[in-house]
């Protein structure tokens, strides 16, 4: 595939069932981007600001807003994934398992995954879940690109600091941290994500 510019993006579906590839004209199947991460990490603030729509995903102040798997074609060269959010306690013990069984079969079985991208919150430390979705990448040999959230509301050193923190626990090659009110956030990322994807068609 060609470098991905992030020009347009349009919403495609929102599932939890099990559903087949999306292919181009060509009948070739569309990469896919999968982005999780724990219930407010800032996922849907930062798929709008990559995406450069203001609502494509829904932002809520309220943890577990994502309560499906949200499909988003882009430049109809890629599909963005977004991954219903984790570890939200006040949901119900079946809900969660149901967004648990989700993710997990989606990267089981999903063959076009091409990369995931794992949001973790600058101001916290990583979770079980993340350390688990860390050792399935690596395990599996798919890209993994670890963005650290929300990095504006911390000084410099704190920030600093929690990031070396977190890659003792979270030994990944790949890191970006991310504010949706830096502009060079955005673009970091595109090139980042092109970089990757680039890397595993070579």
């Amino acid at each position: 595939m060609k470098k991905c510019s992030f020009t347009e993006a349009r919403f495609l579906l929102s599932t939890l069932d099990e559903i087949p590839p999306f292919y181009d004209k060509d009948k070739k199947i569309f990469p896919e981007v999968a982005l999780v991460g724990r219930s407010n990490v800032g996922k849907s603030s930062l798929i709008n600001h990559l995406l450069h729509r203001k609502k494509l995903a829904k932002v809520s102040a309220k943890p577990g807003k994502t309560q499906t798997i949200n499909y988003f074609n882009v430049d109809n060269q890629l599909i963005v994934v977004d991954l219903p959010g984790y570890g939200y306690a006040s949901r119900s013990q079946e809900m969660q398992l149901l967004w648990s069984a989700s993710i997990d079969k989606y990267f089981q079985k999903r063959s076009s995954l091409s990369m995931i991208i794992l949001l973790i919150d600058s101001r916290r430390e990583p979770t079980e879940e993340d350390k688990a979705i860390v050792q399935w990448a690596q395990h599996h040999k798919k890209p993994l690109l670890l963005i650290f959230t929300k990095s504006d509301t911390l000084g410099e050193r704190e920030r600093k600091s929690n990031l070396e923190k977190a890659l003792h626990l979270l030994p990944v090659e790949h890191t970006l941290s991310y504010s949706i009110k830096d502009p060079r956030s955005r673009q970091n990322l595109i090139t980042t994500i092109n970089k990757l994807l680039h890397g595993l068609a070579q």
